[in-house]
């Protein structure tokens, strides 16, 4: 561990077979895993290219979704070592079965990593609905979650959802704000590009809590995407401001 305050570890057994992994990571963390070293093992019997299409699968749906701070260096690594012990095949009868196990452990590692980012207070999962394809959607949540502005407009527990809109606007991608939606949680505030008569009490009180869902909703079709962020705080300063390699 660097600057990681905890030691991050998951583990399942299911169906005669057993997946378990570590994690390190905790700042310089971005979607293509950044400063992340990661080893999960499994003592299923599987051909390794099976097991590299498994673990490519679990990572679009786990360590790709989280976002600290957006920067990234050069030394990440996830490795993934099948010893064959349990005596269970991985085919493709059963591969489902694996790789949702696969992505149960791997998406419980990434959280880890979320939850214990450098100076992080605030938990949050920005869930983009109803984008025109993938990409899009995943453009927007990325660049939302990015953000220094809705960091740290989280960290001071500020309904701020005009950050929300700014970032989505700047993400490069086709959108229409005037079908867009947004909710904090069950809180509606925006619906069509307009703000709502909305509680801005109730809003700022969830915008402050350890952990809110920010979903954007994007009214042009049907692709969405998830990632997994934290909010900036003075505490992630200090740390990098003082740190050295």
């Amino acid at each position: 561990m660097t600057t990681d305050t905890k030691p991050k570890s998951a583990s399942l057994t299911a169906n005669g077979i057993t997946i378990a992994g570590i994690a390190k990571g905790a700042g310089m963390i971005a979607p293509n895993m950044a400063t992340m070293l990661s080893c999960v093992v499994t003592d299923a019997v599987i051909d390794a290219p099976l097991l590299q299409k498994a673990l490519m699968e679990a990572t679009g749906k786990s360590f790709n979704r989280v976002v600290i701070d957006g920067d990234m260096s050069t030394n990440d690594s996830l490795l993934l070592l099948a010893s064959g012990r349990s005596g269970v095949t991985i085919n493709e009868a059963n591969y489902a079965m694996f790789v949702e196990m696969l992505t149960a452990v791997c998406e419980n590692l990434a959280r880890k990593i979320v939850r214990d980012g450098e100076g992080a207070t605030r938990f949050i999962t920005i869930h983009v609905t109803h984008a025109a394809n993938a990409h899009d959607a995943r453009e927007i949540a990325n660049t939302i979650a990015i953000s220094p502005l809705v960091k740290t407009a989280f960290y001071g527990g500020d309904a701020n959802w005009g950050r929300i809109f700014m970032a989505a606007g700047r993400a490069g991608v086709l959108m229409d704000q005037t079908k867009a939606s947004l909710w904090y949680d069950d809180l509606q505030l925006v619906q069509n590009g307009l703000p709502l008569n909305y509680d801005e009490t109730r809003a700022n009180q969830l915008a402050a809590q350890p952990e809110v869902t920010v979903t954007l909703d994007l009214g042009m079709g049907s692709a969405d995407a998830i990632i997994w962020t934290c909010d900036l705080s003075h505490e992630y300063v200090s740390i990098n401001g003082h740190y050295r390699t």
